[in-house]
């Protein structure tokens, strides 16, 4: 919305007299040009041979521009306009003085331009300055009146006497009608001023209303927290308030103009002949990455309640999104921290004397080769059992870490070294570790750290097809941060289940329970890390776990 000029405001409380009075000014000259214009092309010819009335009238025309010239430099000079106006006033009230003298004196056609001297000064210049001007333009014309036709006043030379010698009865006849004309035209014009002040305080007072409304307006909508999207029938975004440009991301006004679809893709699917509900999606903002929001879309009515358009009222909801998925993860431990000790000592003792009896079986002489294989495969089940309710007591229940400055290189020998022990010979698969000369030091705990990367590195192994190459690399990134990652040459992972990745008793594996790398991301967060997830070059996945300096 756009909030009223101060400067403006200003102005209309406090009337500029410069601008009256330039008004008036330029009506000096509009009448100077109209009426004695007139009269002097009707007299050229007179003007070549001296003649009084010509002549006259020339002089006053002189002396209407130039004094208008004076009085415009002397506004420009001074702030003295009550002066100024007085002295307008009075030189108006003469030259019409002059004139109604050239043209018969009191019964002159012209003596009705005292009253609209009186009229223009009180719309102009105010009640007082009609007084005066009424008061001056009395005098004049009767003084004027009265010398013409007592003899104290000469007529001019070049006018028929008898134009100007009047009989008792009509000279008393034009001197009061045009004293009571003028007197009338006083009455009219301060009244008129006086109605034209009250409408206009009335109208400034209006305005100055309409102008807080305004502002208050503007202050209401600026202050909402809630992002507010205004469209036309069609779903044309007509305004954006200042908070859906900061969820919106959009302080070059982008939107302006766009289909509503721009940023909640799915706003056709609303009915508008039903009331408005409250709703979640996806919306989209003005740099094209998407968000959570919770929104309100409602028909837009004007004052007498017919539909103008579209409001969408919405709310970023990334954080009320963050909040519940950690709350979910919070329930999720607590409920596998209970699992976990509940089955603990259920499950391990039996896997304890399970493995322990096919142990002493398997020494026994009396087994075939296929017995043999088929206790080795017990064993290996018993064993990843085992792990798995290990895993489930560590996410279950976190242990505090005790971190302490170690060399990321040593941590990955050992984990490559191990993983090299257990792959199997068939596959073909090879792992390298890749290590800068200088060492990698970061503020970890060891044996954490150990079960991070053996976590990915098992996980790559399991991902990677025959003959491939897992790689775990150590180092520091641009900006100088420790890190390890381990890169395999698997399938890769699709943007939807990158998601979810880290959810737990989520996985990508049939026989997969979801715990290993929920287990990694507590780890990794315990330290005040960071693990990302990226597509290798060519084909493959990179985990890359960033960690805290020394």
């Amino acid at each position: 919305m756009i909030q009223p000029s101060e400067s403006r405001t200003r102005q209309r409380e406090e009337p500029n007299p410069h601008r009256r009075l330039q008004w008036v000014l330029g009506g000096r000259l509009i009448v100077a040009t109209v009426l004695l214009g007139a009269t002097m092309y009707l007299a050229l010819d007179a003007i070549r041979y001296g003649r009084f009335t010509p002549t006259f009238l020339l002089i006053l025309i002189s002396a209407i521009y130039g004094s208008s010239i004076l009085f415009g430099v002397w506004l420009l000079r001074g702030r003295r306009e009550h002066l100024v106006a007085a002295s307008i006033t009075t030189l108006d009230v003469l030259l019409i003085t002059g004139l109604v003298y050239l043209t018969g004196g009191a019964g002159s056609i012209f003596s009705f331009l005292y009253g609209a001297q009186i009229l223009t000064a009180a719309l102009t210049l105010g009640t007082r300055a009609a007084y005066y001007t009424a008061a001056a333009s009395l005098a004049c014309y009767l003084l004027q009146g009265l010398g013409l036709n007592l003899g104290w006043l000469p007529p001019p030379p070049d006018q028929p006497l008898s134009q100007y010698m009047l009989s008792s009865r009509d000279f008393q006849l034009a001197l009061v009608s045009n004293l009571v004309g003028i007197t009338a035209v006083a009455l009219l014009a301060t009244n008129l001023a006086r109605r034209a002040q009250v409408v206009g305080a009335r109208l400034l007072e209006a305005e100055k209303s309409a102008a807080r409304l305004e502002r208050l307006n503007d202050d209401i909508v600026r202050s909402i927290s809630s992002g507010l999207i205004t469209a036309d029938d069609d779903g044309r975004i007509l305004g954006v308030n200042p908070a859906a440009r900061d969820i919106l991301r959009d302080r070059a006004g982008a939107l302006i103009d766009q289909p509503l679809s721009t940023v909640l893709p799915n706003y056709t699917q609303e009915r508008m002949d039903e009331p408005p509900k409250r709703a979640d999606a996806v919306g989209r903002r003005a740099d094209g990455t998407e968000f959570p929001i919770g929104y309100t879309l409602s028909p837009l009515v004007d004052a007498s309640g017919n539909p103008s358009g579209l409001l969408l009222s919405f709310q970023d909801l990334t954080e009320i999104k963050t909040l519940r998925d950690e709350a979910e993860r919070a329930r999720q431990l607590a409920v596998l921290g209970q699992l976990a000790t509940g089955l603990a000592h259920e499950i391990r003792n039996p896997l304890s004397s399970i493995s322990g009896s096919v142990e002493m079986v398997r020494e026994g002489n009396a087994l075939s080769p296929e017995d043999g294989r088929l206790l080795g495969i017990v064993i290996s089940e018993v064993d990843r059992l085992n792990s798995l309710v290990t895993t489930m007591l560590q996410v279950g229940r976190p242990s505090r870490i005790e971190p302490q400055p170690i060399d990321l290189r040593s941590i990955a020998s050992d984990v490559v070294a191990v993983a090299r022990g257990e792959a199997s010979p068939s596959n073909g698969l090879r792992i390298d570790e890749i290590s800068p000369d200088e060492p990698v030091i970061a503020r970890v705990d060891p044996d954490r750290m150990r079960q991070v990367l053996w976590n990915l590195v098992k996980n790559a192994v399991q991902a990677s097809p025959y003959r491939s190459t897992v790689e775990v690399r150590t180092g520091r990134n641009g900006d100088g941060r420790p890190f390890v990652e381990v890169a395999d040459e698997g399938p890769g992972i699709t943007e939807d289940r990158r998601e979810r990745l880290f959810d737990m008793f989520y996985s990508g594996r049939s026989h997969g329970v979801g715990l290993g790398l929920a287990l990694v991301k507590q780890i990794v967060d315990q330290h005040e890390g960071r693990i990302d997830v990226m597509d290798r070059t060519g084909r493959g996945t990179i985990f890359r776990v960033t960690l805290p300096g020394a």
